[in-house]
């Protein structure tokens, strides 16, 4: 077996590509890498794909075109060291006998985690008392409560892996979780402890909501001032999916009243501005875009699609496999 590892960039290569990493795909293939730091383009792959039997990416990878895949004669395996493989593939791959996987699994488990933690420090508005305290206020024992996390009623928008992990997560806590999402039929749900509901419904009756749809055609926008406006008084919003689910003007109008609080992770821009409004509101908790960023789980992502790898090459079942349906799902980058 002969494997192309077409990631250029240096610090990726830096902080993917450890050395039990290379062990096992050394072990495993014949390994070629794309030279370090040189632009590598969907052109380049077409030029050079012919010759490989597998191809691993991740992000900045060029994406394997109808030309590429139409030259890529022995490929049987297309692994991607991070989420999203739509900027990799186009949906020709899927009328191929290529396997597509991806490690999603182990980024979901990431921003899973970025996610629960946003509840958290928005539920306790960890940044608002943190400053008042800089500026040498201190709290009212008598009087000042917060919303807290155990035993609130917990709105989970999106079903995939990392809404499964974070109702993993959250189960010490004695939540109540609603989930609004088609993807997630009956018998699942009792599996999980969820209840199904409504969108609207979901937004009027939960302390916390939390969004992890896809980026999609059909979801863009789909948060807008109807669902918001059905939000409780000093609920919470945690957004670690994608800024444009939400309509922003919405958002903004709703977070002007004071009437609710959000945590955010992604924005319509990126990077967000710094004279941007949702930066100088005090009832919003701002993050540049972090939730794939635990250490252990960033650097686990190549190592996780070479192990995939060694599966497919015994037969044996992927963990992380991309299907047509689940390509449709995705968020574009």
């Amino acid at each position: 077996m002969k494997t192309l590892v077409a990631i250029a960039n240096k610090s990726l290569r830096e902080l993917f590509w450890g050395e039990s990493a290379v062990r096992k795909l050394t072990a495993l293939s014949e390994a070629d890498f794309v030279p370090e730091g040189e632009p590598f383009t969907s052109r380049d792959l077409a030029e050079r794909i012919a010759e490989y039997d597998a191809v691993i990416t991740s992000w900045g990878s060029p994406t394997l075109t109808p030309e590429a895949l139409a030259r890529a004669g022995r490929l049987k395996f297309i692994g991607h060291g991070a989420g999203s493989v739509a900027s990799i593939v186009t949906e020709d791959v899927f009328d191929t006998s290529i396997a597509v996987t991806s490690a999603n699994p182990v980024l979901a488990h990431s921003t899973a985690e970025c996610a629960v933690a946003l509840m958290f420090a928005g539920a306790w508005n960890l940044q608002g008392n943190a400053e008042r305290l800089k500026r040498g206020e201190w709290s009212d024992n008598s009087r000042e409560t917060v919303l807290g996390v155990t035993r609130r009623v917990v709105g989970l928008v999106g079903f995939g892996e990392i809404s499964k992990q974070v109702i993993r997560m959250l189960q010490p806590f004695g939540v109540r979780i609603l989930l609004h999402s088609s993807h997630c039929g009956e018998e699942e749900a009792a599996a999980l402890g969820v209840e199904r509901c409504g969108l609207n419904e979901l937004f009027e009756r939960s302390d916390i909501v939390s969004l992890h749809s896809t980026w999609t055609p059909r979801t863009e926008g789909m948060i807008g001032a109807e669902q918001l406006g059905r939000m409780r008084d000093g609920a919470l919003l945690v957004n670690t999916a994608r800024g444009p689910i939400v309509r922003e003007q919405a958002l903004l109008a709703e977070l002007r009243r004071g009437r609710i609080f959000a945590a955010l992770d992604v924005y319509d821009r990126e990077p967000l501005p710094a004279n941007h409004e949702l930066l100088a509101l005090p009832n919003v908790m701002c993050l540049p875009h972090i939730g794939g960023f635990h250490g252990l789980m960033k650097r686990e992502l190549c190592e996780f699609v070479v192990d995939e790898l060694g599966r497919f090459a015994r037969g044996e079942r992927l963990l992380g496999q991309v299907t047509l349906e689940r390509y449709r799902r995705s968020t574009p980058r």
